[in-house]
């Protein structure tokens, strides 16, 4: 369901002059549920005791989520649920009861979040807003989900108590717990004022106790239009803008049974700070450990509060000159210890420090780093007598998996295979789960080397995934090296220079600090790297880059486009056509661009501040005013805009459509909450008046990342088309 305004539909065979292939499959196929390369396995998680592994899947490729065990000692995996076909009325989502936009809904996610019992039992997850137990046996025909809710008011982030006798959850706002046996239900939290909402939660490991953290504050909300319904409707949500004051978080510890809470000091800044996920009890039940950012995004602590008291003292500090990368922290399994990552040497690597502060301890070093994010890992885990990690030693296109001594002495290799190896280790060290991908694969489950999942399906090896080649070449700007991924259209050989030119387009992965070049099928995002392979087995050379700002190549690539995104960045795009023309086998007057949210923006910026460089743009989603993205992303990068407000001016792709010569295509989801409609909008708005020539596509129901798949055909053969008919003729 598509708008297009713009769009100039004449005969393209007509206007063809580089000869281009038709891609072996239509758009139609593949981007058609079941999609051939089937579903990732998410969220695998290990029972405290015992061997009990559950993860997420949906085996025939489509994207509702079922719940999947897996017990290593058997080499067995079973479906927990098969929550597809179920339809319950009187939890209907909205849509589903709007005439018109029951029509158009998006594939079902499926199951979100759950919870597994200490002892691997049972597990406990939430659905359309109820809360369901399962046992974990996989018996066929006899351990079919149990409904223990069904009511209006949504249920959600079950978590068993640490004997599994009760179930804690959320609802309307308030902490919740059930009691398995006896069936009582009791509320815990009483928390009140305008505006302040739950957080997140735990139980203490002695299921004494819960720690909880409390926003307070209504803050900013924005309205969030949605025209397809028979009526307009505008739902509200939190958001901040760039110059908004941190939000207050307040830390409490309460008896399980309920009672009257007990506030943790906040530490040095208060508690008007940034903070990221909940804090952690220490196995022993007697500490918090918490994490904070300043206000000013140039300090971070790790914090530890006596969960009696409330008394507070920061263990470990950093500071940087532009932003500070968020800690990740955890406990020892005895508690006297905290393992954190940090970029102190200009790279991530783990350190050990007493809780009680004091000097820590560097485990490793290196010009590589240790991943602690979950884009395309897992963040480090201390599990018995070693502290287990992937990290990039292996090069920034690889993640291999290592253990270390707590000493940092005996480091040991885990992995062997080229390519993506995120290990997830059971609680006492014995067996490793093991997301593996490479250049052919596409991610699926191994434990202790038994492969569990099969994503693929059995046409994935029919479609004819182009080759690709790892290259580098100098940044325009400083020169320095930027990583990159070739792909070769058949018959292409970058070497052979008498060959016919080829046109070429830049893809340019989103988030700004992700990472696209890896040995890695599917790379960055599955679709947008189909979408890729499609262009290339059409005759276009495909160049995919980590420009600045991608993570894994250090402190100084991370921060690279402080007070200036669109500036280094680009540049580093700019290098990029200088190596294409270097090769002299690249029609340098047939270069497109495309990307989505960041990559977006670097499309626009591309279009306005180089604008005789590329023949044709089209921006998926694309932040084009950085004053209307979130206040945490953008001040990170740009500062406060009352502070530095020509670092938006010149960091805001808006600010420079003038100079916009050559076509250039807008797709945009309108019920966008991440990055808003309004910056398209704005942007067209604005180009209307400077008489610009352009094109818009814009998809009434779908948000930031297209999930339908009439959407993802549509807005795919439109960027295709685009492509085709600028890159192609005269």
């Amino acid at each position: 369901m598509a708008i297009a305004l713009n769009m100039r539909f004449a005969a393209i065979a007509a206007l063809l002059v580089c000869s281009l292939r038709a891609d072996p499959w239509p758009l139609e196929r593949l981007f058609s549920r079941p999609f051939a390369w089937g579903t990732t396995p998410a969220k695998v998680t290990w029972s405290k005791q015992g061997h009990t592994l559950l993860f997420l899947w949906n085996a025939e490729g489509r994207r509702f989520m079922d719940l999947y065990v897996y017990r290593p000692d058997e080499h067995r995996m079973a479906r927990l649920t098969n929550l597809e076909p179920v339809d319950d009325p009187i939890n209907r989502p909205a849509a589903e009861k709007d005439e018109r936009q029951k029509q158009y809904l998006e594939p079902a996610e499926g199951i979100g979040d759950f919870d597994i019992s200490h002892d691997g039992a049972r597990a406990a997850f939430s659905y359309h807003g109820d809360l369901y137990l399962v046992n974990t046996s996989g018996t066929s025909g006899q351990d079919s989900p149990f409904r223990l809710t069904r009511t209006k008011a949504a249920e959600t982030s079950p978590a068993f108590s640490p004997d599994g006798n009760k179930l804690a959850f959320s609802r309307d706002g308030q902490l919740f717990v059930q009691d398995l046996r006896s069936a009582a239900l009791w509320q815990v939290t009483e928390i009140e004022g305008e505006g302040a909402s739950l957080g997140g939660w735990r139980w203490s490991p002695d299921g004494k106790h819960f720690l909880y953290t409390v926003r307070a504050g209504a803050g900013r909300k924005l309205l969030l239009p949605n025209y397809a319904g028979r009526l307009v409707t505008a739902n509200s949500f939190p958001r901040t803008l760039p110059g908004d004051p941190a939000t207050e978080v307040k830390t409490y510890v309460i008896p399980a049974e309920g009672g009257a809470p007990v506030a943790m000091e906040p530490g040095p800044w208060g508690e008007k700070v940034f903070t990221f996920g909940t804090p952690q009890w220490s196995p022993d039940s007697r500490w918090l450990l918490r994490t904070a950012v300043h206000p000013n995004l140039k300090q971070a602590a790790i914090l530890v509060n006596d969960a009696a008291g409330g008394k507070a003292r920061v263990v470990a500090e950093d500071k940087d000159a532009a932003w500070v990368e968020p800690f990740f922290a955890a406990w020892s399994p005895d508690s006297s210890r905290i393992l954190f990552t940090s970029e102190r040497d200009g790279w991530s690597h783990p350190y050990v420090v007493s809780k009680d502060g004091g000097e820590a301890r560097q485990l490793t070093r290196g010009a590589w780093q240790v991943d602690n994010e979950r884009t395309f890992g897992h963040e480090p885990q201390w599990a018995g007598d070693f502290i287990y990690f992937a990290s990039t030693e292996a090069g920034t296109a690889e993640r291999q998996f290592y253990r270390i001594h707590p000493d940092g002495s005996g480091k040991e290799k885990l992995s062997s295979r080229e390519g993506l190896n995120i290990g997830i280790v059971s609680e006492d060290g014995r067996d490793i789960a093991m997301m593996m991908a490479d250049v052919k694969n596409p991610f699926d489950l191994y434990v202790d080397g038994h492969r569990v999942t099969t994503s693929p399906r059995a046409e994935f090896a029919d479609y004819p995934w182009p080759e690709s080649r790892l290259v580098s070449f100098p940044s325009r700007g400083d020169g320095k090296p930027v990583a990159a991924r070739l792909f070769l259209p058949p018959g292409y050989r970058p070497e052979e220079r008498t060959q016919k030119p080829r046109p070429a387009v830049f893809f340019i992965h989103g988030s700004g600090y992700a990472t696209s070049v890896l040995k890695q099928w599917g790379s960055y995002q599955e679709l947008r790297y189909v979408f890729n392979c499609s262009l290339v087995n059409k005759g276009y050379v495909v160049l995919d880059l980590d420009y600045r700002g991608s993570s894994g190549y250090g402190r100084d690539w991370r921060t690279g486009v402080y007070l200036h995104m669109g500036g280094p960045d680009l540049d580093d795009v700019l290098g990029g056509v200088e190596y294409l023309r270097s090769l002299g086998n690249i029609d340098m007057q047939r270069i497109g661009i495309w990307g989505s949210s960041y990559g977006g923006f670097m499309t626009a910026a591309a279009m306005f501040l180089s604008p005789d460089t590329f023949r044709a743009g089209a921006s998926f989603s694309s932040v084009n005013d950085w004053e209307n993205y979130n206040a945490f992303y953008t001040e990170q990068r740009l500062g406060k805009p009352q502070e530095y407000p020509e670092a938006y001016r010149r960091s805001s792709p808006i600010h420079f459509s003038s100079f916009l010569k050559n076509p250039f295509l807008m797709v945009h989801g309108i019920v966008d909450n991440n990055v808003m409609f309004q910056d398209t909008v704005q942007l067209s708005e604005k180009l209307i008046h400077e008489g610009k020539d352009f094109s818009e596509i814009y998809y009434p129901e779908e948000s930031h990342i297209f999930v339908r798949d009439e959407t993802l055909i549509d807005a795919f053969r439109r960027a295709t088309e685009f492509f085709d008919r600028n890159l192609t003729q005269p």
